[in-house]
């Protein structure tokens, strides 16, 4: 799949921040059209020794639906590795894993209805995280699932999967702070490209198994992390062969 807009990724931080800015003006939110036929999920693994980004994307076809879930099957899962070339810098991390997640997207075969990404939506300081930044540069509706939160406060989430509450950023609502799995850690759940609050929730609650992620994303950090282990292993190979 090409991406529906382009733009450069190696700009400068002021440059990095004045097109999130301009980005954020042009975030959509709306419900997910109907019907959701396809579901993705999108990871990023890190290696800060090798300086390298593993990405992944993991295709499901919706099959059912029971009882508030969605019944899945995979698909399609496709996969890069690339040297990481921007700077660490809060907020920017898009420029960081983009370019692995575009070269993954540009592999892609069934193009998906929805992803789901393990990371912010506008749950994020300029409303444009990467679930907001590729879904609109991709043209497709997107949904931040973060296991850590970026910014916002928000009062304590009930124990029992499903609870949620509000995640605020000072006066304005950013997303939703929403327990997954019974007496786990909650998710941060916020809405990207096309998507409203309400549906981000919905869908994230969805595609969610007896784990805390939701399977799409699950498998697609399955798959990353197997990637770096994989890669691990040749570079330690290489090095006894020395």
């Amino acid at each position: 799949m090409n991406p529906q807009r382009d733009h450069h990724w190696d700009l400068t931080p002021a440059e990095g921040i004045h097109l999130q800015e301009q980005i954020s003006e042009m975030i959509e939110h709306a419900p997910v059209p109907d019907p959701v036929a396809t579901v993705a999920g999108a990871d990023v693994a890190y290696v800060r020794r090798w300086n390298r980004a593993f990405a992944a994307l993991a295709v499901f076809r919706v099959t059912g639906r029971d009882n508030g879930r969605v019944e899945l099957e995979l698909a399609e899962t496709r996969t890069a590795s690339m040297e990481i070339r921007y700077p660490y810098i809060p907020g920017l991390l898009v420029f960081r894993e983009g370019p692995a997640l575009e070269k993954v997207w540009e592999q892609i075969l069934t193009r998906p209805d929805l992803i789901i990404f393990d990371g912010a939506g506008i749950a994020h300081q300029r409303r444009c995280g990467l679930a907001a930044h590729l879904g609109w540069r991709w043209g497709i509706s997107g949904i931040g699932c973060a296991k850590s939160r970026l910014i916002g406060r928000h009062e304590e989430v009930g124990s029992q999967k499903g609870d949620r509450v509000p995640l605020m950023d000072k006066h304005t609502q950013v997303g939703h702070v929403v327990r997954t799995r019974s007496h786990v850690k909650p998710l941060y759940v916020s809405p990207g490209y096309r998507m409203d609050f309400s549906h981000a929730v919905d869908w994230t609650l969805k595609t969610t198994t007896r784990y805390k992620l939701p399977e799409p994303t699950r498998i697609a950090d399955q798959i990353t992390k197997k990637m770096v282990r994989e890669y691990g292993n040749r570079k330690e190979n290489q090095t006894n062969q020395i």
